[in-house]
């Protein structure tokens, strides 16, 4: 039994199971960028054991943009994190 209980109140579900949205969504990327759609990309993220992963691919030539994307998607997690579901 773990004690660690998300901001929502919620009790994280299982690690180690592979997770079909984010394969599918991980895939998708992997096209854009096999097609030269997708020409640079930050990520971050957990493993299973806890530590956390990050990625940086490719180089976009305006640091504003990226640090305005960046921006962007912290505010978008605490978004999708916080709102209820109608």
């Amino acid at each position: 039994m773990s004690n660690v209980i998300s901001l929502t109140g919620v009790t994280p579900s299982a690690v180690g199971e592979p997770r079909d949205g984010m394969i599918k969504a991980l895939e998708d990327l992997l096209e854009m960028a096999k097609a030269g759609q997708l020409q640079s990309f930050i990520g971050t993220g957990f493993v299973s054991d806890g530590g956390r992963v990050s990625f940086w691919g490719g180089h976009h030539e305006n640091v504003y943009e990226m640090l305005g994307a960046l921006s962007w998607l912290q505010h978008e997690y605490v978004e999708r994190t916080t709102t209820e579901d109608d």
